[in-house]
C-alpha cells in the first residue's frame, strides 16, 4: 500500500463538496477517486502520480470510502457515472468525461486528462 500512499502524495485531498463546486466553476479540473484498499486503485495510482510529474497536471483526491462524507460522495459519484474505483473525472467547460479503467497505461491517462 506505500504505493498508493506515495502516490497520492502528488495529489491535493479534497471534499466531495470542494469537487462539486470545482466542476461547476467552469475551469480544468481533474479529479482521481479511489481508496488505498482497492487492489485497482493501487495499481492506479502510482501510474496518474508519473503522468502528474511528466506533465505538471494538478489532480485531486477523493477517498471513497472517508464515512464522514459518504453521502456526497456517493451523490457525486451517481450524478457523474463513476461507477467504480479507481474513477479519474475530468471537468472543463460546463463538459465532464469519466474513465474507470485501472489498466490504462500512462500515455492513455495523458490523453484522457489533455
Amino acid at each position: 500500500m506505500s504505493n498508493f500512499a506515495e502516490a497520492v502524495q502528488a495529489f491535493e485531498e479534497i471534499t466531495a463538496q470542494e469537487a462539486r463546486e470545482r466542476i461547476d466553476s467552469k475551469e480544468k479540473f481533474i479529479l482521481f477517486v479511489g481508496r488505498p484498499t482497492c487492489p485497482f486503485c493501487r495499481r492506479f495510482a502510482p501510474k496518474l502520480a508519473q503522468v502528474v510529474e511528466d506533465t505538471g497536471a494538478k489532480v485531486a483526491y477523493l477517498h471513497s470510502e472517508d464515512m464522514s462524507q459518504i453521502d456526497d460522495i456517493n451523490a457525486l459519484r451517481k450524478r457523474y457515472g463513476i461507477a467504480t474505483v479507481p474513477g479519474l473525472l475530468v471537468a472543463q467547460n460546463g463538459s465532464v468525461k469519466v474513465v474507470c479503467d485501472s489498466s490504462l497505461d500512462p500515455e492513455d491517462i495523458k490523453d484522457f486528462i489533455a
